[in-house]
C-alpha cells in the first residue's frame, strides 16, 4: 500500500496503489475508501462475500468448477470492485447523496456481477466463454440465490440484479427499473467501472488477446485476434459515448476520488485508457504477422505461443 505522504505526485501509475489480485489488499483499500465517506459503515457483509466470491472463482464453492475464462477472471472482478468503491467515494466527494445502502448494493454487485461465467460442477463441456451472451442474467440467478440464503431482503436482490443489469451492453439502461435515483447512480457507476477498469488496466492490450478466445468460444464474429485489435479503437469510442450519454459521465468522479484519498489531483483511468489507445496505435502499425511484438506485459504473448506449440 502506498504511502499518500510519499507518492511522486509526477510518475505514480494507477497500478501502483494496490494489489489487485489479492482480495485482501483490494478488500482494505475498499474499507479504507468507504470509511472516508461514511466512518460508521459495518463492513463485514464485504469481507464475508469477498471471501465467498475468491472461493467461487477458484473452484472452491459447492456445485461450481474453477473460473475458467482468463480474461473476465478474479483480478477483473477485483479491478470493477475497487473502481466501484472509487466512483463511489469521488461522487461523495463531490456531493452527491451515496448513502451506506447504495455502496452496499452497489459494492455486492460488483463483486459478483461476472459469476454467471462460471460453470457448475457438472458443466463439463467447454469452458464458461460459452455464456458471454447473456451472462448477466446468469450472474443475477446465482446472485438471487446467494442472497437468500444469507436473508437479504427481496428489494435488496431486486436493486442488486438491476445494478448489474446495468452492465449489460445490450440492455437498454433507461428500461432498467431503478426505484430511486441514488439506485440509479448505483447502475451507473457499476456500468461504468466494468469498462474503466478493464480498459484502464496495464495489461489490457494483451488481455484482449484472451477476450479473442472468450468470443471464439461464444461465436462472435471476431476474425482473429489483430481484428480484434483492430476494433476497440471502435469499442472505446461507443464505450466514451456511453460513459457521457447514458452514463451520466460518472467517470468524472474519479478524480475527486484520487484528490481526497490521495491528494493527487489526477483521474489515472482516463490516464491510463488513453495511454493504452496511443500504443495500440503503434501495435496495429506493425500489422497481422508482426503485432505481439510489442505486447511483452504479463507473459500472455508468451503463454498463448506455448499453447499453440
Amino acid at each position: 500500500m502506498l504511502d499518500p505522504a510519499h507518492i511522486d505526485h509526477a510518475t505514480v501509475k494507477l497500478a501502483d496503489f494496490v494489489d489487485t489480485s489479492d482480495p485482501q489488499s483490494v478488500l482494505a483499500e475498499v474499507k479504507m475508501t468507504v470509511r472516508m465517506a461514511h466512518p460508521d459503515m459495518d463492513l463485514k457483509f464485504m469481507a464475508l462475500a469477498m471471501d465467498d466470491a475468491a472461493r467461487l472463482f477458484r473452484g472452491e464453492f459447492p456445485g461450481y468448477r474453477p473460473s475458467n475464462t482468463k480474461y473476465h477472471d478474479l483480478k477483473h472482478t477485483l479491478e470493477v470492485v475497487l473502481a466501484t468503491v472509487r466512483l463511489m467515494h469521488g461522487a461523495h466527494a463531490s456531493g452527491r447523496s451515496v448513502g451506506q445502502r447504495t455502496i452496499h448494493m452497489g459494492l455486492l454487485a460488483a463483486l459478483f456481477h461476472d459469476v454467471g461465467l462460471i460453470q457448475s460442477e457438472d458443466d463439463t463441456v467447454g469452458t464458461g466463454a460459452k455464456y458471454t451472451i447473456g451472462h448477466e442474467k446468469r450472474s443475477v440467478s446465482f446472485v438471487e440465490s446467494y442472497l437468500q440464503q444469507h436473508d437479504y431482503p427481496a428489494e435488496d436482490i431486486r436493486d442488486i440484479a438491476n445494478i448489474i443489469a446495468g452492465t449489460n451492453l445490450s440492455q437498454k439502461f433507461s428500461e432498467i427499473p431503478y426505484p430511486d435515483e441514488e439506485m440509479v447512480l448505483a447502475g451507473q457507476v457499476l456500468a461504468a467501472a466494468d469498462l474503466l477498469a478493464q480498459m484502464a488496466d496495464r495489461e489490457y492490450l494483451e488481455k484482449l488477446l484472451l477476450l479473442f478466445l472468450e468470443f471464439q468460444e461464444a461465436g462472435l464474429p471476431y476474425e482473429s485476434m489483430f481484428d480484434l485489435l483492430q476494433r476497440t479503437h471502435g469499442f472505446y469510442a461507443m464505450a466514451t459515448e456511453r460513459q457521457e450519454r447514458i452514463l451520466g459521465g460518472v467517470y468524472a468522479f474519479m478524480g475527486p476520488h484520487f484528490a481526497e484519498r490521495w491528494d493527487l489531483p489526477r483521474d489515472l483511468y482516463s490516464e491510463s485508457i488513453a495511454q493504452n489507445m496511443v500504443y495500440l496505435k503503434d501495435v496495429l502499425k506493425l500489422g497481422p504477422d508482426n503485432y505481439m511484438d510489442k505486447l511483452k506485459r504479463g507473459g500472455i504473448v508468451q503463454r498463448l505461443h506455448k499453447q499453440v506449440c
